[in-house]
């Protein structure tokens, strides 16, 4: 495991004095107590907004290579920096590239005789070097399984969202840090993060920075001294946002399916001045870039849940009401509102502390005394209660969720009030009914509970050849669930002109034959199947004997045959 230094406050220190010293042309927000630093540094180091950053220079990168494979010796003579130099670049990879966490940023050098310029640099790998690449195997193992669940076709903000959520929902923060007998033993690095599920706020910017690089995505990490802090700026369409994914975790606090959005996107400014007194980043900090674009300053703010993506678009709970959002027009839409209240202290909240899940196509979350759920796209004004708690000195304050082929179980986290920093949890289980989906012939499964309305979610895999497929509805419309349940899908099929387009006649021949084999009348719910069947037939006969003639033509030309 990488090794840290002693306190977080003397790391962002080094990464700070790193920073003032390697980067000309860092942007940090003038605010006061926030220089502009000022360096001379070879020109193959500097980066700036408009041009290369730091992270994409070529020393940079060359190391990161040369780390990655463990080169006990690496050659830099080319690059022709001194000491110091060297220093600042092996500092920066230490505290930006979450794959080198077996890495404490020790080394050794040689220089040329009578020269500053740097020759060789020997780093210093743990006594465990042998496993490094198993570790590293492991750590993109881990990451890639993240990195999979994002939908290649995504925005970048949908990407950035997802990262976001995904993060602050499924990692909790290592408060062993803050306690003095432990803090040796907190997790900095992201492998770490990965491994135990906790993590300081330089494994949640390292994290993230390398999962949203991964989804091509540019991401780099920030710090502050003054704030004892790291985060992540973020570029969506061609601009750079704040995005701290460690202060928006609220999971770990008990809150359980939510997500803060109060530091998602922000401008320099907005970061800065934060949403109140005491929720803000006001202190001194160094950035690679500049964040001065205020499109979504403030929009998220009242965005409680994770966004959840749904087959038929992005949903979250936003200040107590079931919203969908838009991330190419940047609008909300409410759906309903919750009609969520917490009572505590005499006083009410209001649809403050639902989490929000998403299984089997049904979006669930909790109440103070129940758990609801909701079909996307159905239209619903409201949602379904699937299971009550009866309580009298707690309340459901979040909620967990997940699924097996029969069941959906519930984590509630019970508090006495928000702010009583004591969780009980109480698990419920709920048997559910199958409902199977016929499509093409093909069958899928999912789990409904008692009273949801059954709902397929994920697209309609269709034979793609010579028909196009436009379905038409269910033969039957789902109803509340009361037991087991079988839907079959209707479609009517439209002739593909351009499938054929281009193709020898053989070709067409064997796509005609592979569609009538598609074509099972008998379980596959296409309207006119028949019909479809014998036009096929004529046509797959007209293209045998059009092949049969082109076959014996060639037959005379080649070996004379009659």
């Amino acid at each position: 495991m990488k090794t840290v230094f002693p306190s977080a406050s003397r790391r962002i220190a080094a990464l700070l004095l790193l920073l003032v010293l390697l980067l000309p042309l860092v942007s940090p927000f003038a605010v006061p107590g926030v220089e502009r630093a000022e360096a001379t540094v070879p020109a193959r180091l500097a980066g700036s907004p408009d041009e290369e950053l730091i992270t994409e220079s070529e020393i940079y990168l060359f190391l990161l290579d040369q780390l990655l494979k463990c080169k006990t010796e690496i050659d830099v003579a080319s690059y022709g920096l001194d000491e110091e130099q060297i220093g600042q670049v092996f500092a920066m990879l230490f505290y930006s590239e979450a794959e080198l966490f077996f890495i404490d940023g020790r080394y050794s050098f040689t220089r040329y005789s009578g020269s500053t310029v740097v020759r060789t640099i020997r780093p210093v790998y743990p006594d465990n070097v042998a496993e490094i690449p198993a570790m590293l195997a492991e750590f993109h193992e881990l990451a890639d399984a993240i990195v999979a669940k994002v939908d290649p076709s995504f925005s970048e903000w949908e990407k950035v969202a997802f990262v976001h959520d995904y993060v602050a929902l499924h990692y909790d923060y290592d408060h062993r840090a803050y306690i003095e007998e432990e803090k040796d033993n907190a997790i900095y690095d992201a492998y770490g993060m990965l491994k135990n599920g906790i993590g300081v706020c330089q494994a949640y910017s390292l994290l993230t920075r390398y999962l949203l690089r991964k989804l091509g995505v540019e991401c780099e990490c920030v710090s502050s001294a003054d704030l004892n802090h790291e985060w992540n700026v973020v570029k969506i369409d061609g601009h750079w946002y704040h995005m701290d994914v460690t202060w928006d975790d609220r999971d770990d606090k008990g809150f359980y399916g939510q997500v803060s959005h109060e530091f998602f996107l922000s401008s320099d400014a907005h970061f800065y001045n934060g949403i109140s007194e005491d929720r803000n980043h006001r202190g001194a900090w160094e950035s690679p870039v500049t964040t001065d674009n205020y499109k979504y300053d403030g929009v998220f703010e009242t965005v409680s849940t994770p966004f959840i993506f749904a087959s038929d678009g992005i949903y979250a709970i936003d200040d107590g009401s079931l919203v969908t959002y838009d991330p190419g027009t940047g609008r909300f839409e409410e759906l309903f509102s919750l009609g969520l209240q917490w009572h505590a202290f005499g006083g009410v909240w209001q649809g403050t502390f639902a989490g929000l899940w998403y299984l089997n196509g049904n979006l669930y979350w909790n109440g103070e005394n129940a758990v609801y759920s909701y079909v996307p796209g159905s239209g619903a004004t409201s949602g379904t209660q699937v299971d009550r708690y009866i309580g009298f000195t707690d309340s459901i304050f979040g909620m967990r969720a997940e699924a097996d082929d029969r069941t959906v179980t519930f984590t509630l986290a019970l508090m006495h009030d928000p702010n009583s920093g004591t969780v009980k949890e109480e698990v419920r289980s709920k048997g559910g009914y199958t409902v199977t989906w016929v499509i093409a012939g093909e069958r899928y499964q999912t789990l409904c509970l008692r009273g949801e309305v059954p709902h397929y979610d994920g697209s309609l895999e269709l034979p793609s050849n010579l028909f196009d497929y436009a379905f038409l509805s269910w033969d039957h419309t789902p109803r509340a669930a009361t037991g087991d349940a079988t839907y079959t899908a209707q479609f009517r099929m439209e002739r593909n002109e351009e499938t054929l387009a281009g193709k020898t006649l053989r070709e067409q021949y064997r796509l005609i034959r592979a569609a009538i084999l598609l074509l099972d009348c008998s379980d596959t719910g296409y309207a006119g199947a028949s019909d479809q069947v014998a036009e096929l037939n004529d046509l797959a006969a007209a293209y045998a004997e059009s092949v049969g003639a082109v076959n014996a033509a060639f037959s005379r030309v080649l070996f004379g045959a009659d």
